[in-house]
């Protein structure tokens, strides 16, 4: 195995792996990359995974002997960073990949490559594709809603419905619900749809996968506007991405997504409508003295005032009012955790937020003050009781 590159053509792609490597929790073969260059096609290939999540990608070099070996991510990549801009050649020696540039020498021990899992790739007609903006655009309205509590695995999972003419993606904790639907601009932005759901079936049939967030971070991280495409395979227990350079083969839950629906089945007969950037820095202030256990934020509004507040008995508290807003319906107040709220205006399009309330124990539901075309977005927040 020998080869020759510029850093600045490797670093970008190891970067993005290191997101990937398993924890010293997995198979200890699991901390490496698994390398293989080609001497023919002048490819590299370079594999990293967590048993869960696999990505693997392919760009060129000058390969002078074909070979594979399997090393350390973290030294690979902390060696890479600290080597001078140009060029580095890299060749196995025995159980040693020598790493050599600009008179700098490095030799690291390698692992067993047999040990490295196969990942085998789905052939080329199993292959779909999607418009990609649309899809991250899915995913960013909603991926920040999943639940970090490893006990209730399902819910740390983004779930996405394919329907014949819109796609529905959604994620929850139990305490708040951020859901986006996108309908058909045009046939290539579902394009996916002929192969998912059979012809003939009814409207409201759809295909379901729920995604590890992990995965789904991933290929935000990767994301690149230049790249219009986003290729999608899947079966019952896996799905895979293909995206530029990429493939990356991801693990779903096999349990079906909790019916969150009924939560929207509410009537909210007051609304509110107020600039996101206002409501954001008066949130942020008021959050100074929050509890740290459930940063609890309060709203008490009517026609004449919105008044924002925040308690703790060993801290002290804090309101400010806001002075440009709308409200239509009775006075009513709510309390609610801040960092959900602030992560749902975070996420929204519009200069202004429309925000639907009803009693203190009931939702708030928040939304734009008007979506894209053909797209649906539409968060809930839960209250915190009093």
């Amino acid at each position: 195995m020998r080869l020759s590159i510029e850093k600045k053509d490797i670093q970008p792609y190891i970067q993005h792996l290191s997101t990937v490597v398993g924890s010293k929790n997995t198979s200890p073969i699991m901390l490496n990359y698994l390398i293989d260059v080609d001497a023919e096609s002048n490819n590299v290939t370079i594999k990293a995974s967590d048993l869960e999540l696999h990505v693997i990608v392919t760009f060129k070099a000058t390969v002078i002997e074909s070979g594979t070996v399997a090393v350390s991510a973290r030294h690979f990549n902390e060696i890479i960073a600290a080597m001078p801009e140009g060029l580095i050649e890299f060749w196995k020696n025995e159980e040693l990949l020598m790493i050599q540039g600009n008179k700098i020498d490095f030799k690291i021990l390698s692992a067993d490559p047999s040990l490295y899992p196969i990942l085998t790739e789905p052939e080329a007609h199993q292959i779909n594709t999607i418009n990609a903006e649309l899809f991250m655009r899915m995913v960013r309205k909603t991926s920040f809603a999943v639940s970090l509590d490893v006990q209730r695995a399902i819910l740390t999972g983004v779930c996405w419905k394919i329907y014949r003419d819109r796609h529905l993606m959604a994620a929850t904790d139990g305490r708040k619900v951020s859901e986006i639907t996108i309908k058909a601009i045009e046939s290539s932005d579902l394009e996916m749809k002929s192969a998912t759901v059979e012809p003939g079936a009814d409207s409201e049939d759809y295909v379901e996968k729920v995604i590890p967030v992990k995965t789904l971070n991933f290929l935000q991280l990767i994301y690149n506007s230049n790249i219009k495409d986003l290729g999608i395979s899947f079966s019952d227990s896996q799905i895979v991405f293909f995206y530029g350079n990429f493939v990356i083969i991801s693990n779903v839950f096999d349990a079906k997504y909790p019916d969150y629906s009924k939560a929207f089945m509410v009537e909210l007969p007051n609304r509110l409508e107020v600039k996101v950037k206002d409501l954001l820095e008066t949130l942020r202030r008021v959050s100074l003295v929050a509890p740290d256990d459930v940063f609890r934020v309060k709203f008490e509004i009517d026609n004449t005032q919105f008044e924002v507040s925040s308690y703790d008995r060993e801290t002290g508290d804090a309101k400010e009012f806001v002075q440009n807003y709308v409200y239509t319906g009775e006075p009513t107040s709510i309390s609610f955790n801040f960092k959900y709220m602030v992560s749902i205006l975070e996420a929204l399009d519009t200069e202004k937020v429309v925000i639907r309330l009803g009693t203190a124990r009931e939702p708030m539901i928040v939304t734009n003050e008007s979506d894209p075309p053909n797209q649906q977005i539409i968060h809930l927040l839960m209250p915190l009781r009093s």
